[in-house]
């Protein structure tokens, strides 16, 4: 098995990647349970997450 090099530009643009990627899953996230919150307990939440 072969490790393959990356360049450095190959390897910050996955990770720029990923992190648009996990920040948008976390505004997915927190709009659900906003959502859930309200219905269970009729009150509205100002954020669950510091982004």
């Amino acid at each position: 098995m072969m490790k393959a090099r990356k360049t450095r530009e190959e390897v910050l643009t996955k990770f720029q990647t990923a992190k648009e990627k996990k920040k948008e899953c976390l505004v997915q996230l927190e709009k659900s349970m906003k959502e859930e919150y309200k219905k269970r307990t009729g009150k509205e939440v100002e954020n669950f997450f510091a982004l």
